[in-house]
Formats: C-alpha cells, sequence, structure tokens
C-alpha cells in the first residue's frame, strides 16, 4: 500500500533558497514545455524517493545576482535554458555534488535594468601548498565565453525569486520578484513571507483558469503514468500535481498574472 504524498515537500525545498531548483523559469521556443516536464518528473522523482527511503533530501546551492553592488541567492537558474539550447557550451567537472545537481553555480549581475551573467564557477580538483590535491570553486566564465566579461541573458524570460534576507529565519524573509522579458527588467515587487504565500496562491489561482494550465496538467499527469504505484487512487495524484504547479506558478507563467 502507498503512503499518501499528496501534499507532502522537504522542509529544505520549502524554504526556496537552498533547495532542489526544480523549474527553469524561461521560455526557449519548441523547448519550454519539454523542460518543465521533465524538471517536474525529476522533481516527483525525488519527492518519491525522500517519503520511502526516508532520506534527507540534499539542500542545492543557488545561483547568485549582484544588484545595487551587493549579492543574493537567487531561486531560480537563469543560466539552464541556455545550456538547453547550447548543451555544448555547458562547463563539465568530474566532481560531483549531492548539493550541485546542476554542476555549477552562476553569477548575474543587474545593470540598466538588463540581466547579465558575470561569472560560472564549477567545483575543480586543484593542487594546494603541499601538493595535495583539494576540491574548489573555481572559475570558468572565460572558456564558456571566451573574450567577454559579462554576457546578456536576452533568452530569459521568467520571474527571479531574489531572497533578501537568508539569515533570518523563513518567517520573517522577504523576497524580491524580477519579471524579465529577454533579459530586459519588466516589473519588480517585494514581499514579506506572508504575503509571498498569499500572491504565490493567487497566482496559482489565476493560471488555474487558462487553458495553458489545462493543457499542461494533463500533460504531466500523462508524464507521471509511470509513478502511478505511488499513489493510491487517481485523485491524490491529481492533488500532488496541482500542489506541484501552485508552489511553481511563476515558472510556468514566465510573468505576473493581474
Amino acid at each position: 500500500m502507498s503512503k499518501k504524498i499528496t501534499n507532502f515537500v522537504p522542509a529544505c525545498w520549502q524554504a526556496g533558497n537552498v533547495g532542489y531548483r526544480p523549474l527553469k523559469t524561461a521560455h526557449i521556443h519548441g523547448n519550454i514545455v519539454r523542460n518543465m516536464r521533465n524538471e517536474l518528473k525529476t522533481i516527483l522523482f525525488l519527492l518519491l524517493s525522500f517519503v520511502f527511503t526516508n532520506a534527507n533530501a540534499t539542500g542545492q546551492y543557488p545561483d547568485k545576482i549582484i544588484i545595487d553592488g551587493k549579492e543574493y541567492s537567487i531561486r531560480n537558474n537563469p543560466l539552464e535554458p541556455f545550456f538547453e539550447k547550447y548543451p555544448d557550451r555547458k562547463p563539465k567537472t568530474n566532481i560531483m555534488s549531492s548539493a550541485l545537481h546542476r554542476g555549477y553555480i552562476a553569477t548575474f549581475t543587474l545593470i540598466d535594468k538588463k540581466l547579465y551573467l558575470t561569472d560560472i564557477k564549477i567545483n575543480a580538483e586543484k593542487k594546494d601548498s603541499e601538493k595535495k590535491w583539494k576540491a574548489e570553486m573555481t572559475s570558468v566564465f572565460d572558456k564558456v565565453f571566451p573574450g567577454q566579461n559579462k554576457v546578456l541573458m536576452d533568452l530569459y524570460n521568467g520571474i527571479l525569486i531574489v531572497h533578501l534576507n537568508l539569515e533570518v529565519s523563513f518567517k520573517d524573509r522577504n523576497r524580491l520578484l524580477i519579471e524579465f522579458q529577454n533579459g530586459t527588467e519588466q516589473e519588480r515587487r517585494t514581499y514579506d513571507n506572508e504575503k509571498y504565500e498569499v500572491f504565490m496562491d493567487e497566482q496559482f489561482e489565476l493560471y488555474k483558469n487558462t487553458e495553458e494550465y489545462k493543457s499542461e496538467f494533463l500533460e504531466l499527469m500523462k508524464d507521471e503514468e509511470d509513478d502511478d504505484e505511488y499513489f493510491e487512487n487517481k485523485q491524490e495524484k491529481e492533488k500532488f500535481t496541482e500542489n506541484l504547479i501552485r508552489r511553481y506558478t511563476p515558472n510556468f507563467t514566465s510573468k505576473f498574472i493581474d
């Protein structure tokens, strides 16, 4: 008999900044639907593995953004769509970490309302002063983008979720949400934790009334047919899928819905 998991989300994912980054908040023509479905299937697999093995889900190192000279952690991974389109450009490392599934940490900088990539680091082996090998984060920006010091993220359409004060408790955190279209800032909103949850619920309810939501929901249900064994019935699976979309609504819409 399967365990009920309809409302289950590991605590380390609830925080939003260190949990698994499951969705790509950008549209690349012809790829976005496939990207999101594949990522949601990854979430589902990890969630189910967590439930049935009682394993501790490993938090993920977040990407960074520099705004007005200050560095913040972001919930999203804006560089993933670029690597989906140009997979040969993605830096490779032979040091795999359960805390860094995507294999790199990207740093972005907001300059004159434009989103630029300004650094990429991977875990690499280097010899220390005693000639011993050790792993450390190493910049590979010049290798991925030779001769450039920044790259405009003009493929990126989405809502970046910026965590403004990670040093405080989860319930006291503030988030800055910035909508980008073709790498250019369109709008920004700031929410405390309570208002952020209200915003997410409102966005989901608005999205749920669209034909796009209905189509995505049916496709996700179809894609998850291999995981039917984990659910007691169809209603449980539908509720789980709905909650999954609810948590990541901005990743599907890629813009604020009013």
